[in-house]
């Protein structure tokens, strides 16, 4: 098929610069375990579940994605391309169902970059200042910890790391690949000191270093009383709450595999993504257990259920997250700085991530011609699609004034409902493949038997991914629980159905069906 009635040209431009470590720095940045890794997790769950046993949650949603892992791991390894899932499902189910699969995993992805954002301005940085602010005796930067808390500080703060975040990614492959991994040491060395900090305390070292911290009138008890005055009481430990959790974990472990979207550009591919996908999930887990087993320890279930009850009443200038609490327990300032570093930084190893994965996807829509076929360019420098990388932003940038300006908040509400409806088509995929693109499977193991190895591991995958939807829609805590979130959720999948009928009835007007470039799988 020549280029004027297929694909916007015969090859795609990019280059196999990623190695099998890189495929792991993608994933586990999107996890993005260690010090925000571990403190998400008791942030997220004692908030919404509160008598949940974390370590077991964790070990729950690791066995939930493991097999969604190898799901992945054998589709990337058999079909590489730009666009991962998108690409399989498109060419083996049904185009369509493949675009607005895709779609909404891409616009999911952009909406939490601009959540990121926010977060950066009311979460991230009030944490950072209130902690030197605190070691230093420096009362103006406690003071500048609630102005980057502002809607329009929030805005300005999480623009300014989207921005620093798509300079990452810009360069091209080999630069993103260096500055990651410089990020991911610097996240690492102030993970472990976090941990060396939590092994050398004890729970009545932290009851006495929290009493008056950072100038407050703060105390252990008096969070405890507080809370407990505003109607809040303890719930025990217990396995209801653990197994309600189990959504809460599995958003935890999101992103694992999503080096798929880049695997046309990843070297000695089957034994790469074997590497960088298992490997990425294993080492989430086990950074997540040893923080909140530590955490737990030196905190108290009781401490934490009390401070996230409190939320916005919390007698500190800065959100009840690990890192402050750190912060109180060891005042050195090497020490504080190492941790504080290491919590900063990783919102934009994080974001930087996301973002060279959603211009993946961009790419592959405008390289079958669903998108405008520019945003598919390549830059002759980097060998990296700038223009998708400026579309990205763009978007994020709407999706950052929306958290930070508008009571829009149901919007977010929708991105484990996207995610978990990819990960089931996905899963039919990988039950259907074999049969219907005999030719493709025969590089994997099993290939040969009655029902393929692939097939298999689909069918063990499908009724887990069709249990985290089903969770997705029915937790208040993750998924669409009000009409303004329902209606987000339909629109975004109507959007993207509008879009690929206008763009399959333009292109079939200037003699090109998209249909017939469905029919066919993208060069590499």
């Amino acid at each position: 098929m020549g280029t004027s009635k297929g694909f916007v040209r015969e090859a795609t431009g990019l280059v196999r610069d990623f190695s099998a470590f890189d495929a792991f720095m993608i994933g586990t940045a999107v996890v993005l375990p260690g010090i925000f890794g571990y403190s998400s997790v008791i942030g997220f769950i004692s908030g919404a579940d509160p008598g949940a046993n974390f370590v077991l949650s964790a070990l729950f949603g690791f066995a939930i994605m493991a097999p969604l892992g190898l799901v992945y791991i054998l589709m990337a390894g058999m079909l590489p391309r730009s666009g991962g899932d998108y690409v399989w499902i498109s060419r083996t189910l049904n185009p369509v169902l493949g675009f607005l699969s895709g779609w909404g995993l891409w616009v999911s992805i952009i909406a939490i970059v601009g959540l990121d954002g926010y977060l950066t301005g009311t979460l991230i940085v009030p944490i950072f200042l209130v902690s030197f602010g605190a070691t230093l005796s420096n009362s103006s930067l406690i003071s500048a910890a609630a102005q980057a808390g502002t809607p329009t500080g929030a805005f300005l703060i999480g623009l300014t790391m989207i921005v620093l975040s798509s300079l990452i990614i810009i360069p091209g492959a080999k630069a993103f690949s260096r500055i990651q991994t410089v990020l991911f040491a610097l996240i690492m060395l102030g993970t472990f000191v976090s941990f060396g900090v939590l092994l050398s305390s004890t729970h009545q070292d932290f009851v006495n270093a929290l009493t008056g911290f950072a100038g407050t009138t703060i105390s252990y008890n008096g969070v405890i009383s507080q809370a407990q005055s505003a109607g809040w009481s303890f719930v025990p430990v217990a396995l209801g709450p653990t197994l309600t959790s189990i959504p809460l974990a599995v958003l935890v472990y999101n992103g694992f595999n999503y080096s798929a979207a880049a695997s046309g550009e990843v070297k000695n591919i089957r034994k790469s993504m074997l590497i960088g996908i298992f490997s990425s999930l294993v080492f989430s887990m086990v950074l997540t257990i040893i923080g909140v087993t530590l955490s737990l320890n030196i905190l108290g279930y009781n401490f934490i259920q009390a401070s996230f009850f409190l939320g916005g009443s919390f007698p500190l200038p800065a959100p009840p997250w690990m890192p402050l609490f750190l912060t109180a327990l060891n005042h050195n300032l090497a020490v504080v700085s190492l941790i504080q570093i290491a919590w900063l930084v990783c919102i934009f190893w994080n974001t930087a991530a996301f973002l060279l994965v959603a211009t993946r996807y961009v790419f592959a829509f405008s390289f079958d011609r669903v998108l405008p076929a520019r945003l598919a360019d390549v830059s002759q420098r980097f060998h990296f699609p700038v223009k998708a990388s400026v579309l990205n932003f763009v978007v994020a940038a709407v999706f950052l004034f929306i958290a930070s300006y508008t009571p829009w908040l149901g919007l977010y509400l929708n991105s484990v409902t996207i995610w978990s409806i990819l990960w089931v088509v996905a899963s039919i995929t990988a039950i259907v493949l074999p049969f219907r693109k005999r030719d493709l499977v025969k590089v994997l193991p099993g290939s040969g038997w009655a029902v393929p190895l692939l097939s298999i591991i689909g069918i063990v995958t499908l009724p887990l991914m069709l249990a985290n939807l089903y969770w997705s829609v029915t937790t208040p805590a993750i998924g669409p629980s009000t009409v303004q979130a329902d209606s987000i959720l339909a629109v975004i999948f109507i959007t993207g159905l509008i879009i690929y009928v206008l763009s399959s009835s333009y292109h079939k007007s200037h003699g090109i069906d998209l249909k017939a470039i469905y029919a066919e799988i993208p060069p590499e």
